[in-house]
């Protein structure tokens, strides 16, 4: 079998569903079809490479890999794993080390599971296509209740060494990838398609997600927990809520982002998160660029936001971040400061908005120094804070 060359390796063409391995002689040190490939990895020694022809591989049942493994196919659009069983297609087991690199690879989705499961070990993923997670939502789930939550194409969890790189997910419920435990892989060029979310980092999870799309999903990236991510040049666009989104304790770096034309905010960053922002563009989401809300705070520095029907940095309930040097301009407020948010504006243009440059509500309390704020159609700073004389309004 000779390893083809897959024209198109994460375009959007159909899975193909053929039976025929290829001819000529492998170039690895093992060769398999789609009806030796499960007899093959049975008898494979450790660190073996098995080259798999093109073809559909039907998986009965998830294949556990508890040695060192890689699995190399002839391309995403004629390599083709795909489960006919419940559960996971494959699934890290001890301190085993599995690397796929140009195939495609799908679970059943008559059922709930994930299509690749890592607890342990190391994983690698260059040029792979996965497809197919269920979540308990829309499918059976024949496993544990108290399991690992299923929807994710691939799941890592507690100290799994991980590189994924050039793959594609599509058709996962849950999202493309969760990142939980004490993981930092590192993952670059990856396009994920649809979801809940993207792709997750929850628990104490690191590592850095650089140069991917996330699309069409409800959030891009979602950051739980006291995870603490870099994610620096990637695009979250057309999702139905949020492009990058930080809850509970998480933090971490969000660098030269695009996070524009989202449903409702481009960076929302709320509970106690406390992210750096630096540099994003967060252009066209139809509620704000950036949105602060609940006791969230960090800092945002040098980010470009416009086109927000409230504003374009949105600071809410008690956030209290530090703002500093962001463009704000073309939306309803450049800044808007409600409830009881605080903080520091420093050194922010905010111009060209319909309503003020800076608003700040009766109980908000920031601090607001050397910005500049002109050409706003109102009024450069329309400020509550002063009761007895009413709302103060600054001119441009």
């Amino acid at each position: 079998m000779t390893r083809g060359t897959d024209p198109d390796p994460l375009g959007d063409a159909s899975l193909p569903d053929l039976e025929i391995p290829d001819e000529a002689e492998p170039t690895g040190e093992w060769a398999a079809s789609p009806a030796t490939f499960l007899d093959i990895l049975a008898e494979a020694p450790p660190g073996a490479t098995i080259e798999l022809g093109a073809g559909t591989y039907r998986i009965p049942g998830t294949i556990e890999i508890r040695n060192h493994v890689f699995l190399s196919g002839a391309g995403t659009v004629r390599t083709h794993l795909e489960a006919t069983g419940p559960g996971p297609v494959l699934r890290l087991v001890g301190n085993a080390a599995l690397a796929l690199r140009d195939l495609s690879i799908s679970a059943n989705r008559q059922f709930a599971s994930n299509t690749i499961e890592a607890t342990d070990g190391a994983l690698i993923l260059e040029r792979v296509r996965v497809g197919g997670a269920r979540d308990r939502r829309n499918a059976p789930d024949p496993g544990s209740p108290d399991g690992p939550e299923p929807g994710y194409g691939v799941l890592l969890d507690g100290n799994v060494w991980a590189t994924i790189t050039s793959c594609r997910f599509d058709g996962n419920d849950s999202g493309g990838i969760c990142v939980r435990g004490h993981c930092a892989p590192t993952i670059v060029d990856v396009h994920v398609q649809g979801g809940t979310a993207g792709v997750v980092f929850a628990g104490h999870a690191a590592g850095a997600l650089t140069r991917s799309r996330c699309l069409g999903a409800a959030i891009g990236i979602l950051v739980l927990d006291r995870a603490r991510p870099v994610l620096e040049g990637n695009t979250c666009r057309a999702n139905t809520h949020t492009g990058i989104a930080y809850r509970l304790m998480a933090s971490g770096l969000a660098r030269a982002n695009d996070c524009s034309d989202n449903g409702s905010v481009g960076i929302w960053v709320g509970d106690a998160a406390t992210p750096t922002l630096d540099g994003n563009e967060c252009r066209g989401n139809r509620t704000a660029g950036i949105a602060y809300r609940r006791a969230a705070s960090g800092t945002a520095t040098a980010n470009a936001c416009s086109g927000g029907a409230i504003a374009g940095i949105w600071i809410g309930e008690g956030a209290c971040p530090d703002l500093i040097a962001n463009r704000c301009e073309g939306n309803v407020n450049g800044l808007a400061y409600t409830e009881y948010a605080g903080g520091t504006a420093r050194a922010n243009v905010c111009g060209a908005n319909t309503l003020f440059g800076i608003s700040v509500a009766a109980l908000a309390s920031p601090d607001i120094v050397d910005n500049v704020l002109e050409g706003n159609a109102l009024g450069a700073l329309a400020d509550q804070r002063s009761p007895e004389n009413g709302p103060i309004v600054i001119p441009n």
